[in-house]
């Protein structure tokens, strides 16, 4: 089994002899395909440094990360100085401080550690995306729908129903309710499309159920195509915000299209 995990971790790396000293190929993928990848460079004072390829940072930025904000950049610096490094502002290389050679396969696995975490960034990006799409698509709901109709967040709609959260739940007098899940990730699909099916056929419960996309790409599109053939409606959200907004309050309070 050692043999094997050996084999496993070893066996994509590549490692070639360049000017500066070693370019190092890993088999570990960064977000936009790339391997992750990092050059030893031999000093005239006979220690090496580690930098990165000087695709890191900038990949980051180009998918929305703002270093430029006090609370990132003090995260970067934290992350960066665990191993020793720091971002050359001059050439975009994530670097580390120089070292002795002897000391070079355990400062390498560190410094490929940190450029796989890096990846966390983007994570966090994305999460805000997601709250941001939310924030925005909650308040205009309020908006539309203030004095027409009573408006619950991240409530169940009825005691029969407990097992799912909506994350909106509208019901104007007169009208049945409309349970509202934002759609930015699958899970929020299932969950509505679960709803739907426990309202409709175990406790018979009148019920309207919309997934309201931010984009049209956000979820699959064979789950998508589930849910548009089952719920009440999936709308999506940017770029039509108001139609999108339109076609849940003419669900709420019954008017015509």
């Amino acid at each position: 089994m050692k043999a094997e995990l050996c084999k496993a971790f070893c066996d994509d790396i590549t490692v070639t002899v360049v000017p500066a000293g070693l370019a190092v190929s890993t088999a570990f993928i960064r977000d936009d395909g790339d391997r992750i990848a990092f050059y030893v460079v031999d000093r005239s004072d006979g220690l090496v440094h580690l930098e990165d390829d000087g695709a890191t940072i900038p990949m980051l930025e180009q998918a929305g990360v703002d270093f430029g904000t006090d609370t990132r950049q003090r995260a970067l610096d934290t992350l960066l100085s665990g191993v020793g490094a720091f971002f050359d502002h001059d050439d975009a290389t994530v670097r580390t401080l120089p070292f002795p050679k002897l000391e070079l396969p355990s400062r390498a696995l560190a410094f490929i550690g940190v450029m796989i975490r890096m990846n966390d960034f983007l994570l966090l990006t994305q999460e805000k995306a997601a709250s941001t799409f939310r924030e925005d698509a909650a308040a205009a709901i309020r908006d539309a729908l203030e004095g027409k109709a009573d408006i619950r967040e991240n409530e169940i709609v009825d005691r029969k129903l407990k097992e799912v959260k909506a994350d909106m739940v509208l019901e104007a007098r007169g009208q049945k309710p409309v349970a509202v899940f934002f759609g930015n990730t699958p899970n929020r699909i299932h969950d509505a499309i679960f709803l739907h099916q426990a309202a409709a056929y175990e406790v018979h419960v009148p019920l309207s159920v919309v997934a309201l996309l931010e984009q049209d790409n956000s979820v699959p599109a064979d789950l998508r195509r589930r849910a548009s053939n089952r719920l009440t409606t999936v709308p999506v959200f940017r770029d039509d915000e108001e139609a999108a907004v339109a076609r849940i309050v003419r669900e709420v309070t019954g008017a015509a299209a």
